[in-house]
C-alpha cells in the first residue's frame, strides 16, 4: 500500500471522529473488532495494516486521553467552585448588561492550580485577556449542535456565574497582544474602505467576522464560496507564496526561514483556527523537507498533520473546519492524480508549435475546472452531514472568484503597511488612499461576481440529509469495487448513471411530502410548511422570526411562499413576503380552507389567542399563539408549543424549541420532543408522521 503514513493519519482521525460520536458501549465491541483485524493483518502481513493500525491507534488514544485528561475535569460537574479564570478572545456581549459570554480558561480551582477551558453565558468582565476570580456552578456541556465544536476547541464544561467576583491582573499571554493587533488592523481596514467592503477584507485577511453583515455571509454561502471568508490553508499558501521568489530559490535557506516565520506569525495572528493550523503544519513540514533537500508528498504530510492535531485534542476531528479542510485536500489530490493521467493518455504528447501550446492550454483549463469540481464534491458529505447550505453553482463561483483572492489579500496588506508608515512619511498617505481605492474597486467586482452567482437558479440546493448520505456511501462503495477490480476508469460513467438514477428516485420519493419546521426564536418559533416547492408560514414572533423564515426558505431551495397566516394577537407591524396574508385576529371564531396539495387548515380565533391546525384527514398538527379557550377540546397528533399550553388542545406529542418550559411539569404532558436547532415534522399525507432533529425529553 502506497502512502502508508497518509492512510495511517486519516484513519487515526477517522477513528477519533467515530469515537466522539458513538456512545461508550459501542466503543468496546468496536475496539475488540479492530484489535482482531490488527492481529490478522500482522499475521498475514496484509497491505491493510496501516489502515487498521491507524484506526486502533486513534481509538486507543481517544480513550486514554479522555481517561487521563477529560475525566478529572468532568468530575467537577455539579459542583460550585471558586475559579481563577482568564477571558478568551471569543468573548462577546451577553444578554445581561455589562457582562460577556464566551470561553474562559480556568487556571485555578479553590486555590489549586489547573488548566482547562469552560463555556459561560454570562460573567462580569470587560474584554478578552482580563483575569478574575469568581464562583461558578459547573455543569456538563449541553448536548446540542454546538457540543462537538466546543469539545474540538478544548471546552470541557459549562460554568454558571454565581458571584464572588474579584478582579485580577490582565494576562500577558502573546495571544491577547496578537488579538488586539488583529482588532486594530481590522478597524483600520474598515476606516479606509466602504463599510461592507472593509468588513469583507477584514474577514478574508484577518479572520475577523465581527462586523461582517449577515447578508454578505449569506451571499457567499449561497454562491458556494464561504470558504473564502474563513482564513484557511488557501489564504496561508497565497500569502507565504509571495516570499517564494520562484522555483530556483526554493531551497535557499534564508528564504525558507522567512517563509516559516511568516507562516507562524500569520497562524498566530488569525487565532489558530484548526483549518489554518492544519495548513500551517503541512506548510512547515514542506519547508522542513526543502531545508534537507527531501521530496515531499502533500497527502502524506496531510496524514501527519491529522495525527499531530489528533494527539493534542482527540476531539479535533469534530471541528467542521478540520473536516472541510481535509476533504478539500483529498479532492485537490484526486484532481492532481487525474491531471497526471490525462497528460499521459490524452493524444498529442508529441505535438509541436501551436498544437502543443493549444494542448497545454486545454489541459490547464481542464485541470482548473476539475480541481474546483472535485474539491466541491469532496466537501459535499461534510456539508450535508452538518446540515449546511449546498450550492449548485459552487464550481462556477470558485472559477470566477478564487483567482481574485490573492490580489485582495496583497492590497489589504499594502493598505495596512502604508497606514502604519503614513505618520513618519508624508508621501505614504496619498499612496494609502490610492491603494484603498484600488482595493475597494477590486472588492466591489469580487462581491458583484459572488452576488451574481448567488442569484442563479440553482445557487441554493436542498438535499435531504439521510437520503443524500446514503447515496454518497453507495457511490463510495461502488468506487472501491471498481478500484479493487482494476477498472477504476469505468467508475466515472457508472457513477454518473447511478447518481442520475438516485436523483430521479429522490425526487419521486419527495413528491407530496410535507415538512413542517420550527424556525426562529426558541419557545415562540414560526412554523414553515413546505410541499413540492410551495410554502405556507404559520407566523408567530417578531422581526427575528421573519428573518429566520426567509433564511430557512432560501436554504431549502427557495420555496415559493404562497400564504402567510399571522397568528399573533398583537405586535409590531411586519411586512410579509407573500401576497396572500391571513390575519387570525381579524377572522371569525372558526375558519377552514384548503392549502398546498391535499391539506386543510383550520383556524380557531378566541379572545385569548389563536390556534391553527394543519391536517390531511389522518394526522393533525397544531400551532397556537396565546391561550385559546374552546367549547370543546381539539385532539391533535403534535402541538408545536410556544410559551403556554391550553386545555382546549389535547396533543399526543409536543414539539418545542425551548430547553426548559414552565408547562413541562403540568399533568397530562406525556410525550415532549425538544429540538435545539430546527426540528421538523415530516408528514406523508395519509401514510405517516415523523418528528426529526429532536430528542424525547425525560419527564419526571
Amino acid at each position: 500500500m502506497k502512502r502508508k503514513l497518509a492512510i495511517f493519519g486519516l484513519c487515526f482521525a477517522g477513528a477519533e471522529l467515530f469515537a466522539a460520536n458513538m456512545p461508550p458501549l459501542v466503543l468496546v465491541p468496536a475496539a475488540a473488532l479492530l484489535l482482531l483485524l490488527l492481529f490478522l493483518s500482522i499475521a498475514r502481513r496484509s497491505r491493510a495494516l496501516p489502515l487498521v493500525l491507524g484506526a486502533v491507534a486513534g481509538l486507543c488514544w481517544f480513550c486514554a486521553f479522555g481517561f487521563a485528561v477529560f475525566r478529572p475535569v468532568r468530575a467537577l460537574a455539579g459542583q460550585t467552585v471558586t475559579c481563577m479564570v482568564t477571558v478568551e478572545t471569543d468573548a462577546t456581549a451577553a444578554y445581561q448588561n455589562g457582562q460577556l459570554r464566551g470561553t474562559l480558561t480556568v487556571t485555578g480551582i479553590n486555590g489549586k492550580s489547573c488548566h482547562f477551558k469552560m463555556r459561560s453565558n454570562g460573567f462580569p468582565a470587560q474584554e478578552p485577556g482580563e483575569t478574575f476570580t469568581a464562583d461558578f456552578t459547573m455543569t456538563d456541556l449541553p448536548k446540542d449542535a454546538y457540543r462537538a465544536s466546543r469539545l474540538s476547541r478544548g471546552i470541557l464544561l459549562q460554568g454558571e456565574y454565581t458571584g464572588g467576583y474579584k478582579t485580577g491582573a490582565d494576562s500577558c499571554a502573546p495571544r491577547f497582544a496578537l488579538y488586539r493587533l488583529r482588532k486594530n488592523a481590522s478597524a483600520l481596514l474598515r476606516r479606509w474602505l466602504p463599510r461592507d467592503l472593509g468588513s469583507l477584507e477584514a474577514a478574508m485577511l484577518l479572520g475577523d467576522k465581527a462586523a461582517l453583515p449577515d447578508t454578505v455571509q449569506d451571499t457567499f454561502r449561497a454562491a458556494g464560496i464561504s470558504h473564502l471568508l474563513a482564513v484557511s490553508g488557501l489564504h496561508l499558501a497565497l500569502l507565504c507564496g509571495l516570499f517564494s521568489f520562484g522555483r530556483r530559490r526554493r531551497f535557499y535557506r534564508p528564504l525558507i526561514l522567512v517563509r516559516a516565520a511568516v507562516a507562524v506569525f500569520y497562524m498566530l495572528l488569525t487565532g489558530l483556527p484548526i483549518s489554518v493550523l492544519r495548513a500551517g503544519i503541512v506548510f512547515l513540514l514542506v519547508l522542513l523537507g526543502d531545508w534537507f533537500y527531501q521530496p515531499i508528498d502533500l497527502l502524506t504530510l496531510t496524514g501527519a498533520a491529522a495525527v499531530l492535531l489528533g494527539l493534542q485534542n482527540p476531539y479535533a476531528p469534530c471541528d467542521i473546519g478540520f473536516q472541510l479542510s481535509f476533504c478539500a485536500v483529498l479532492g485537490v489530490q484526486a484532481s492532481v492524480a487525474l491531471t497526471r493521467w490525462e497528460e499521459a493518455h490524452i493524444p498529442g504528447q508529441d505535438a509541436e508549435g501551436w498544437q502543443a501550446q493549444l494542448r497545454r492550454a486545454g489541459l490547464a483549463v481542464l485541470s482548473t475546472v476539475q480541481t474546483a469540481a472535485l474539491a466541491s464534491l469532496a466537501t459535499l458529505p461534510v456539508l450535508v452531514a452538518q446540515g449546511l447550505t449546498t450550492s449548485g453553482v459552487g464550481v462556477l463561483a470558485n472559477l470566477l472568484t478564487v483567482w481574485m483572492l490573492q490580489p485582495a489579500l496583497v492590497l489589504g496588506l499594502v493598505v495596512l503597511a502604508l497606514q502604519i508608515v503614513a505618520i513618519p512619511l508624508a508621501i505614504a498617505a496619498p499612496l494609502a488612499h490610492m491603494a484603498s481605492f484600488l482595493l475597494a474597486v477590486w472588492l466591489r467586482i469580487f462581491y458583484a461576481l459572488a452576488s451574481w452567482c448567488a442569484a442563479l437558479p440553482l445557487a441554493r440546493l436542498y438535499l435531504p440529509r439521510e437520503y443524500t448520505l446514503l447515496v454518497l456511501v453507495l457511490l463510495g462503495i461502488l468506487a472501491l469495487v471498481y478500484y479493487a477490480a482494476g477498472r477504476f476508469r469505468w467508475f466515472l460513467p457508472a457513477g454518473v448513471v447511478c447518481a442520475a438514477v438516485a436523483i430521479v428516485l429522490g425526487v419521486q420519493m419527495q413528491k407530496g411530502v410535507v415538512t413542517m419546521a420550527l424556525v426562529g426564536t426558541a419557545g415562540n418559533s414560526a412554523v414553515v410548511c413546505v410541499q413540492d416547492g410551495q410554502a405556507v408560514v404559520l407566523f408567530r414572533g417578531g422581526e427575528a422570526n421573519l428573518r429566520a423564515v426567509r433564511s430557512y426558505l432560501a436554504d431549502h431551495g427557495a420555496a415559493e411562499q404562497v400564504l402567510t397566516v399571522d397568528l399573533r394577537r398583537s405586535g409590531t407591524e411586519i411586512t410579509f413576503d407573500t401576497e396572500e396574508i391571513c390575519t387570525a385576529q381579524t377572522m371569525g371564531a372558526y375558519t377552514t380552507r384548503p392549502i398546498l396539495n391535499g391539506l386543510t387548515l383550520d383556524i380557531y380565533h378566541t379572545s385569548g389567542g389563536n390556534l391553527a391546525v394543519v391536517g390531511d384527514g389522518r394526522s393533525h398538527i397544531a400551532v397556537m399563539a396565546g391561550s385559546t379557550a374552546l367549547s370543546a377540546p381539539v385532539a391533535v397528533d403534535v402541538l408545536c408549543a410556544a410559551g403556554a399550553l391550553s386545555d382546549s388542545v389535547q396533543p399526543a406529542a409536543i414539539l418545542t424549541t425551548a430547553s426548559s418550559s414552565r408547562w413541562l411539569d403540568q399533568p397530562g404532558v406525556q410525550q415532549v420532543y425538544y429540538g435545539q436547532d430546527i426540528p421538523f415534522i415530516q408528514l406523508r399525507p395519509g401514510r405517516s408522521l415523523q418528528i426529526k432533529e429532536a430528542e424525547r425529553v425525560a419527564l419526571q
